[in-house]
């Protein structure tokens, strides 16, 4: 493709020779030239046409221009045209814009550190989803996740294009100690008596039937042959004893509670480009209120454009304080019975259980007493650490 713009010039008269001496003598560069009878053809600049013509005029002659095709002449038709040079600098300015901001940030490598914390401290330097690539201080935020998790070993941060990457190496997990190796004993954990034995390794010290106080021995990691000599050893063994364990669980008469009301307002934006524009007039003016954001991205023919629909609910809460019955207390008092039993006694054997309720001006209380079977055996090392 020519860049230069060129015409080719055909002039015609009864005489062309003094146009074509006045040619040669005008500053007028013309190539290609050729003078057949009464007609004259070459290729000139076209910015020389104008010249050309004020020549052809004064010696008698008729000047045809045929355009030759340039790139500079395809751009100057669009001179003119000023929506399309908006429009080109517009989307080269959008281009350098979302080159330059921060439109995700992807952190790799994090398994035992929760990914949400470390962009929290990401928030805290001012590193989020629009912010100036340039403005970040990369290595202050790479200091700042160190010192924040003592799970991260390395971090290393770097960006392409708009894509700012967090890279971070965990500390490896020490092989844990293995305790079973240590010589300990075995001791009673409750004031129980005994129901059922299985020793593994270890002296037993008391029989099936016995009963034991808290902290009694019940198998010994010591033991000495007939010679005197003692030795140690690990003591391994399942006891399991009745054995008596009380609690107690309280429900307050009077409550606070943070309810909603019904009313909500929701907002959307629309973000592109990492900048939101409002699509929603309005706020929500709530004295107390819970709010619940949603993304959409926009697709087109299968592919993600770089904007996406935000969606932001806010709801409208409520406290209020109230005052409950004894008998609605009781009942909720009843379900915490419940989940304390299947929750914190549910690998003992609940052979009886009493019950006695206490009511005063703040609350009702439940005194708890129950008859258990199940493990009473504690480990207890021989050496202090």
């Amino acid at each position: 493709m020519i860049l230069q713009e060129y015409c080719d010039i055909r002039v015609t008269g009864r005489n062309p020779y003094p146009f074509v001496n006045a040619l040669r003598e005008s500053p007028v560069a013309c190539g290609e030239q050729r003078c057949a009878g009464d007609v004259f053809s070459g290729r000139i600049c076209r910015r020389d046409l104008e010249e050309v013509r004020r020549l052809a005029a004064q010696c008698g002659m008729a000047v045809d221009v045929q355009e030759v095709h340039s790139l500079g002449g395809k751009l100057r038709k669009f001179r003119l045209r000023y929506g399309l040079l908006a429009g080109f600098l517009l989307g080269a300015m959008l281009i350098f814009y979302q080159s330059n901001v921060v439109e995700t940030v992807e952190i790799q490598g994090a398994a035992s550190v929760d990914v949400q914390k470390i962009e929290a401290v990401l928030a805290e330097e001012g590193v989020r989803r629009g912010t100036w690539i340039g403005d970040i201080d990369l290595y202050r935020c790479e200091q700042r996740i160190f010192t924040s998790f003592r799970e991260v070993a390395w971090v290393g941060m770097r960006h392409t294009g708009n894509r700012l990457v967090v890279e971070i190496a965990e500390v490896k997990p020490k092989t844990d100690y293995l305790y079973e190796r240590m010589p300990s004993n075995i001791v009673s954990g409750y004031d129980a008596q005994i129901t059922g034995i299985c020793v593994r390794s270890g002296r037993l010290c008391h029989g099936k039937g016995d009963g034991v106080a808290k902290g009694e021995l019940l198998v010994s990691g010591v033991w000495t042959n007939d010679e005197g000599r003692s030795f140690y050893t690990h003591a391994n063994a399942d006891i399991t004893g009745i054995f008596t364990r009380k609690a107690e669980l309280s429900e307050y008469l009077d409550q606070t509670e943070t309810r909603p009301t019904g009313r909500t307002f929701l907002r959307k934006r629309l973000r592109i480009f990492g900048v939101r524009l409002p699509l929603t007039a309005g706020k929500a003016d709530y004295p107390e209120s819970r709010t619940h954001t949603t993304e959409t991205p926009l697709c087109f023919l299968g592919f993600t454009l770089p904007c996406s629909i935000e969606q932001e609910l806010t709801e409208e809460l409520e406290t209020t304080e109230s005052t409950r019955s004894a008998d609605d207390a009781r009942l909720q008092l009843n379900a915490d019975i419940v989940r304390f039993e299947k929750n914190l006694l549910r690998d003992v054997t609940i052979l009886d259980r009493e019950i006695r309720y206490r009511t005063d001006e703040d609350a009702v209380t439940a005194e708890l007493t129950y008859r258990l079977e199940g493990e009473i055996g504690m480990q207890s090392e021989i050496f202090a650490k």
